[in-house]
C-alpha cells in the first residue's frame, strides 16, 4: 500500500468518523425507537444504494465474485447484530458506560489484526490505542453513573456489540477491489431482512411521520456516504489506524452535545478530548 493510499484512506475514515458522531442527534430528532430508526435506515440506504449502483453500472463492474458476496453478507450481519446489541446495551445500562465498554473493541481489532490479518502490531502503536481510550473514558466518565437492574447485562451487551463491530471491520478488509455502494447495498439488504421482525408494525407509521425527514438523513448521510467512505478506507489501513481513527467519533458526538444540546465541558472532557486528538496525531506520525 503507497503512502497517497494510505493518506487518502485516512481522510476517508476521519470524515466517516465525523459523519458518525452525528448519528446521535439524528436519531434523538427523529423520536423513533432504536429498531425502528436503525430498520428506516437499512430501507432507505438500500433503496438510494440501489438506485446509484444501477444508474452508474456498478452491479455489473462490482468485481464480486459468489465467495466474495457472501463475505458481504456476513459483514452485514455483524453490522445489524451490531445496532441491536448496542441499543439494547443502551436500555440495560447507562450510555456513558455502554460507550466506554463498546469502544474496548479498538483492543478487539489489535488483539485479532496478527492472527486475522496478519498484521504486526508494534508497543508504540498500542500505546497510542491506549491513550485513546483513555481520552474516552475521561469523556464519558461512567463512574457517574448508577447502575440499574440489568447493568451486568448491558454490559455484556455492549461488549457483545463491540465484538461485532470489529469482526465486520475485519470482514470489509477482506473485500479490497470490489465496488463498496454495492457491499453497502447487499448490507443494507441484510439489515431490512433481519431487523423487520424485530419492528412494531404497530406503531411504525406514527414513529416515520413524525421524524421521517431525520431519518431520511440517517439513510442517506449516515449509511450511503459514510459507508461507502468507511469501505473504501478500510482496505487501504492498518487495523491499529482504523482503531485509533474510531475514536473521532465519540469526540465529534461530544461537540454536538456542546453546541446542539448546550452540555458544559468540564476538566475531564477537555483533557479527554486532548487526548484523543494526541492519540491520532502520535498514531499518523511514523517512527
Amino acid at each position: 500500500m503507497t503512502s497517497a493510499e494510505r493518506r487518502t484512506g485516512t481522510i476517508q475514515l476521519v470524515i466517516a468518523m465525523v459523519l458518525s458522531g452525528t448519528i446521535g442527534l439524528f436519531f434523538l430528532k427523529s423520536g423513533a425507537a432504536p429498531v425502528t430508526a436503525a430498520w428506516a435506515r437499512c430501507v432507505i440506504g438500500a433503496l438510494a444504494m440501489g438506485l446509484v449502483c444501477a444508474l452508474c453500472g456498478y452491479f455489473r463492474t462490482s468485481g464480486y465474485t459468489p465467495r466474495l458476496a457472501g463475505i458481504a453478507v456476513l459483514g452485514g450481519l455483524a453490522l445489524v447484530v451490531n445496532w441491536a446489541l448496542l441499543f439494547a446495551a443502551y436500555s440495560n445500562t447507562s450510555i456513558g458506560i455502554a460507550t466506554v465498554t463498546y469502544h474496548l473493541q479498538p483492543f478487539m481489532l489489535i488483539l485479532a489484526a496478527p492472527l486475522v490479518l496478519k498484521e504486526s502490531i508494534t508497543r508504540r502503536q498500542g500505546a497510542w490505542v491506549t491513550l485513546g481510550f483513555v481520552g474516552l473514558v475521561l469523556i464519558a466518565q461512567p463512574w457517574h453513573s448508577a447502575p440499574s437492574s440489568n447493568y451486568f447485562l448491558g454490559l455484556l451487551q455492549a461488549l457483545a456489540a463491540a465484538a461485532f463491530y470489529a469482526a465486520a471491520t475485519l470482514i470489509a478488509k477482506k473485500l479490497p477491489g470490489v465496488r463498496p455502494h454495492v457491499t453497502v447495498f447487499v448490507q443494507m439488504i441484510v439489515g431490512v431482512v433481519i431487523l423487520a421482525p424485530l419492528l412494531e408494525w404497530s406503531r411504525l407509521g406514527d414513529e416515520l411521520t413524525g421524524g421521517w425527514s431525520w431519518l431520511v438523513g440517517l439513510g442517506l448521510i449516515h449509511t450511503c456516504v459514510m459507508y461507502v467512505l468507511m469501505y473504501s478506507a478500510f482496505p487501504r489501513l492498518e487495523a491499529v489506524t482504523i482503531a485509533v481513527l474510531g475514536f473521532v467519533y465519540p469526540v465529534v458526538a461530544l461537540v454536538v452535545d456542546v453546541t446542539v444540546f448546550g452540555t458544559r465541558l468540564g476538566v475531564a472532557e477537555i483533557a479527554g478530548v486532548a487526548a484523543i486528538l494526541a492519540a491520532g496525531v502520535g498514531n499518523a506520525r511514523r517512527a
